[in-house]
């Protein structure tokens, strides 16, 4: 939550897409994509979900905080960067 909300501190009332992108190493992926699947439908400037473009990309349309009839996108997208071989 506290990426987003960071995020949207950044916006300008023209922006209408965002992204945050997470790069995971040395964590369960699986429960990685659990939990933003989970928290970001719970913040409270999220207003619907989107489909998602692959199991780790997800989508969502928030209100801009400074305007909450302005819709904007924020993707979500993880990704796993394995560790490197001993």
């Amino acid at each position: 939550m506290e990426t987003i909300n960071q995020l949207l501190g950044y916006l300008s009332w023209r922006d209408t897409k965002v992204a945050v992108i997470i790069f995971n190493r040395n964590r369960n992926f699986s429960g990685v994509l659990q939990t933003i699947q989970e928290a970001v439908p719970n913040h409270p400037h999220m207003k619907r979900i989107l489909p998602k473009r692959g199991e780790t990309s997800f989508r969502y349309v928030f209100g801009n905080p400074a305007d909450h009839n302005r819709e904007l996108i924020l993707t979500v997208m993880a990704f796993d960067i394995p560790n490197e071989a001993s």
